[in-house]
């Protein structure tokens, strides 16, 4: 009986650091997200404001402007990340990158700067 006992105890064991080394192999979970730009007393915002991932983990936005005043476009960029999208009401974007540098970077609109932006937190 005691066999059987340590063979068990050995399995599960066993099984623990198989699966423990599995999730360091699939890295940082991914972020999925959809981000709307909407108006707000006269401001244009994208909503939330704040995106956050681990370093090494696929980020994917989806970008949708429901601002129904003019201008019908309006930017999303992460200068860090070499990203600048123009996003016309109606019809979203997709925007994929892999969040590779460790920090707080702004989330600008290029098109109109006085609109308020949001930031992109990338954790360790």
């Amino acid at each position: 009986m005691r066999t059987v006992a340590s063979v068990v105890a050995g399995l599960l064991c066993l099984g623990a650091v198989v699966g423990s080394a599995r999730a360091e192999e699939a890295g940082p979970e991914a972020v999925n997200m959809t981000i709307v730009n909407v108006e707000y007393e006269g401001s244009k915002i994208w909503v939330p404001s704040t995106v956050t991932a681990k370093k090494g983990a696929k980020v994917t936005l989806k970008l949708i402007n429901s601002v129904p005043s003019e201008p019908n476009q309006h930017g999303f960029a992460i200068p860090a990340y070499k990203i600048a999208e123009v996003v016309t009401r109606g019809e979203p974007k997709t925007v994929e990158f892999t969040a590779t540098k460790v920090g707080v970077f702004s989330i600008i609109c290029q098109l109109h700067p006085a609109h308020v932006g949001g930031q992109l937190v990338v954790l360790p």
